[in-house]
């Protein structure tokens, strides 16, 4: 059977039988891409529900596609049948089925998880997620009319009430409306589902005596600012400066830390606060900056390295020509290479925590026009 649904995620609702009232809604789920399916009764429901089905439903021209997953446990036990996605129209449909459920009575007015859907490697945000009801009027070619308005399927415990079938909460809007002619039809809208901001770079450089703090994010539609903090024990973090998200800053954003050889400090760290609209936050990979290193000398730290190392080349005017640092294994095999510009090289994070690389030495080669400016070995642990 086809449905026609729009670019959210609808829950489908027909109870058998004659009874209760039974009413859905939708709301933000655990983490910032995941949304929960609720369901509530106006009166105490005593009987068993049998299928349970659900339909959803994103914006078809969505890309990269996201698969759409129940996490946790789902409620009362429930085991369900996840069908590939299809696109009908303007939408791309998931369809979640259970032939049997253990459902058997729920309180009146007690609002109930039915389920947590979690979006997986989609864009950064969907616009909307919806509730909607669906069943075809074959005479008239919309949901509802003469087949009802489905949200389940039950043993006559409860009933739906066109126009009654979804219930507010908050930072939801409710439509219970069965024609397509108006308002998207029986739905409940909320403002987004955001998925996390995803932290591309963040570099802490020394010049002169200021901390140059550079940082690179994708996805940061629910960003609403970031907190720079520093600290001199990697423990105490104090705020330096709030950052407003910038819409014309293309995800990249810097501050000067003016003065940091003034602190008293032999080291500082830092790292990027971030908060999004709804007020969960997110935190870039912690930063060391160095102020102790005699002028002139190539430094490389920590030695022994596990999950990464600093490099710093003290350039006496740093640009942005390029640098390249490759690690290499002792029979001269390449293992991984960056090119980076000088500024960079005053104190780069060469992260190797997602290679799979054996305990033993390495060389470090740095390479500035074409030219070897020395090798530093290095001893990778396990």
């Amino acid at each position: 059977m086809k449905y026609i649904l729009t670019s959210c995620i609808f829950l489908l609702a027909y109870i058998c039988g004659i009874g209760q009232t039974m009413q859905a809604s939708i709301g933000t789920g655990s983490a910032a891409n995941r949304v929960i399916v609720y369901i509530k009764p106006t009166a105490v429901v005593s009987g068993a529900i049998s299928t349970l089905q659900f339909d959803v439903a994103i914006d078809a021209s969505v890309t990269p596609v996201p698969t759409v997953s129940i996490v946790g446990t789902p409620a009362f036990g429930i085991t369900w049948n996840i069908d590939p996605s299809y696109v009908e129209g303007a939408f791309r449909h998931f369809q979640f089925t259970t032939a049997t459920s253990p459902i058997v009575s729920i309180g009146s007015g007690v609002e109930t998880n039915v389920m947590e859907l979690q979006f997986n490697g989609g864009p950064s945000s969907l616009n909307n997620v919806s509730l909607q009801s669906f069943g075809f009027d074959n005479t008239n070619g919309y949901p509802g009319g003469n087949s009802g308005n489905i949200i389940f399927f039950c043993s006559g415990a409860a009933t739906s009430i066109e126009g009654q079938l979804f219930y507010a909460r908050a930072g939801t809007t409710v439509v219970n409306n069965p024609s397509y002619t108006g308002p998207l039809p029986s739905s409940t809208t909320l403002g987004g589902v955001i998925l996390p901001v995803n932290w591309l770079s963040f570099d802490a450089i020394k010049q002169g005596n200021d901390g140059l703090l550079n940082w690179r994010v994708a996805g940061e539609d629910a960003t609403q600012l970031y907190e720079l903090q520093r600290s001199s024990n990697n423990t105490n973090f104090t705020p330096v400066a709030t950052i407003n998200k910038s819409a014309n800053s293309g995800g990249s954003y810097k501050y000067t830390d003016a003065g940091i050889t003034n602190l008293g400090a032999s080291i500082l760290y830092y790292r990027v606060k971030q908060v999004d609209i709804n007020g969960k936050i997110s935190y870039s990979d912690t930063r060391l900056l160095r102020l102790d290193f005699k002028n002139g000398q190539i430094n490389i730290y920590p030695n022994p390295v596990k999950d990464g190392f600093y490099v710093s080349v003290p350039f006496a005017n740093p640009d942005n020509r390029k640098v390249k640092l490759n690690l290499s294994n002792t029979g001269g095999q390449v293992i991984s290479s960056k090119e980076i510009t000088m500024l960079q090289a005053t104190n780069y994070y060469f992260d190797i925590k997602n290679k799979t690389l054996a305990a033993g030495n390495y060389n470090l080669q740095i390479i500035f026009e074409d030219k070897v400016m020395e090798t530093k070995p290095l001893y990778i642990s396990q």
